[in-house]
């Protein structure tokens, strides 16, 4: 991360804090509410299949077990509307520390959940109604921790600075996995037993650092533009579709393709890997946490590239290189080879996956005005983060349809990602007749999309 070297690189002079606070903050939240989130994906491909749905076959299993976790990303397009439209109305701030609450205490309480064993089904229902509690809390959590972080970065910065909150994604995948792979070192009846737990609980810890470091920011200087102008929409969501539905729709197509790679690359390989192929568990984990750690590094460079070249660009070359892995990716797994998983882990997921991922929201900012940014990007990541969500589960489900062949899976990802290739090239910067009297800084991100 760069050192403070000028006012204008660490934030307004009007007492806001300085840029190096406000990112780590975006990042810490983020890491955490994707390590959340991802320690229930990964769980439910190794672990909630057994100890929730043990009646089972073991691919039925874990096609319910995908389940509960595809009922997280039904709820997240509720917490994208809710929080949208109050960030929007209100602030990012107090939106940021809302979610992360509810995030933080739900993954707690699901380390703390009795099982099928110990009650029944009631063990489900209540698994089932903590994952959309998750959902809710992460709807509102993309938009409100890249907005905070962008609409305070220096003028041609924004595209490394807006990759930053992105790397909490791989960092909070990295670390539940990381915390799993340990935990599942020990034997499988003391893991399956208690031992599946210690990564929820742990992440208490992470709740109290989180808050800590986002109770301490300000709002954005770009949306304290617009409070003090007064042009806040009254109904967010309707002013965006009846002012920007071409970008709206044409940014659901662009995003898809992220959405449902990143589940394809990253949770269906586990549980493909493990339950279809017999790939020993171990070695499909650390492949995961070996394409996460080089996404870690990777995204901040493609940032600083974004610095210079147009983000679209960027965001196309993303796509097409998921569409060229989709099948040299399940090749790769159905080979059992330790070494060639992971090559193709990390290329799927670090290079082709985060490519595009490292320059999305600061595109998807670009292309909305900002008294609309926080509903807007909010609806299209939530929206097609359930499609994402639903995709495992389809995905699943066409495995056994299909006696384990992953190919016709492999041909409707690269089907998608052609799909949003033609969106993102179709899409254009914000212009918006509602924030024409506001500066120019405030109505679009300069440099943007295309």
């Amino acid at each position: 991360m760069p050192a403070r070297s000028t006012d204008a690189a660490d934030g307004p002079a009007t007492g806001a804090p300085p840029m190096r606070r406000v990112v780590v903050a975006s990042f810490l939240g983020a890491t955490f509410e994707w390590f959340d989130f991802g320690l229930y994906g990964t769980s439910a491909a190794i672990v909630f299949n057994k100890e929730f749905f043990p009646t089972m076959t073991p691919l039925v299993g874990t096609l319910l077990a995908f389940a509960t976790a595809a009922v997280g990303y039904l709820a997240r397009p509720i917490g994208g509307l809710i929080f949208g439209h109050f960030g929007d109305r209100l602030g990012r701030k107090s939106m940021l520390t809302t979610t992360m609450l509810i995030m933080g205490v739900s993954t707690v309480l699901i380390g703390a959940l009795p099982t099928y064993g110990t009650i029944g089904v009631t063990a489900t229902f209540l698994l089932v109604g903590l994952r959309v509690l998750q959902g809710i809390g992460l709807g509102g959590e993309y938009a409100g921790a890249a907005l905070n972080t962008l609409e305070s970065a220096p003028e041609g910065r924004r595209g490394f600075f807006g990759s930053l909150p992105q790397v909490g994604n791989p960092a909070g995948g990295l670390l539940a996995t990381l915390l799993v792979a340990a935990c599942a070192t020990m034997p499988e009846d003391q893991y399956l037993l208690w031992g599946w737990r210690i990564p929820f609980l742990l992440s208490a810890v992470l709740l109290v650092f989180g808050l800590y470091f986002r109770l301490r920011l300000t709002e954005p200087k770009e949306f304290a533009e617009v409070k003090r102008a007064g042009k806040q929409a009254k109904v967010p969501v309707l002013e965006l579709l009846r002012t920007c539905p071409r970008n709206f729709f044409l940014a659901l197509g662009a995003r898809a393709v992220d959405a449902v790679a990143g589940n394809v690359f990253g949770g269906l390989a586990i549980a493909y890997g493990v339950t279809v192929i017999g790939v020993d568990r171990d070695v499909v984990l650390f492949a995961s946490a070996a394409a996460a750690a080089v996404e870690i590094a990777y995204v901040p460079f493609i940032g600083r590239l974004a610095n210079r070249v147009s983000r679209k660009r960027i965001y196309l070359f993303g796509v097409a290189l998921i569409a060229v892995m989709s099948y040299p990716f399940f090749l790769g797994i159905g080979s059992g080879n330790a070494v060639l998983i992971v090559l193709v882990m990390i290329a799927s997921l670090s290079f082709a996956s985060g490519t595009e991922f490292a320059v999305q929201s600061t595109l998807l900012a670009e292309v909305f005005p900002v008294h609309l940014r926080y509903t807007a990007i909010s609806l299209v990541y939530q929206l097609t983060a359930t499609l994402g969500g639903l995709s495992n589960l389809a995905a699943v489900s066409i495995l056994i349809a299909m006696d384990g062949s992953p190919w016709l899976v492999a041909g409707l990802l690269v089907v998608i990602a052609a799909i949003g290739f033609w969106c993102t090239a179709k899409l254009r910067p914000a212009t918006s007749p509602a924030t024409a009297a506001l500066p120019a800084t405030t109505r679009a991100l300069p440099g943007a999309a295309e």
